[in-house]
C-alpha cells in the first residue's frame, strides 16, 4: 500500500513539475519576443501608397 502512495505522490509531483516548467518556458518566450521586438525596433509604416502611372511602381503619398 505504501508503494501505491509513493507512486501517486511521484505522479502528482511530476505533473506539478511539468506544469511549472511549461509556465516558465512560456514566460521566457514572451520575454525573448519582447526583447527581440525592442532590439529590432518596431516596423515603420509606409503610409498610403500611390502607384506611379509611368513606372508602375508604388511610392508613399
Amino acid at each position: 500500500m505504501t508503494e501505491l502512495f509513493g507512486v501517486a505522490a511521484l505522479a502528482v509531483g511530476g505533473y506539478w513539475v511539468v506544469k511549472r516548467v511549461k509556465k516558465k518556458m512560456a514566460e521566457m518566450e514572451k520575454q525573448f519576443s519582447e526583447m527581440t521586438a525592442r532590439a529590432t525596433g518596431e516596423p515603420k509604416l509606409a503610409g498610403t501608397l500611390i502607384r506611379d502611372p509611368k513606372t508602375g511602381k508604388y511610392r508613399p503619398q
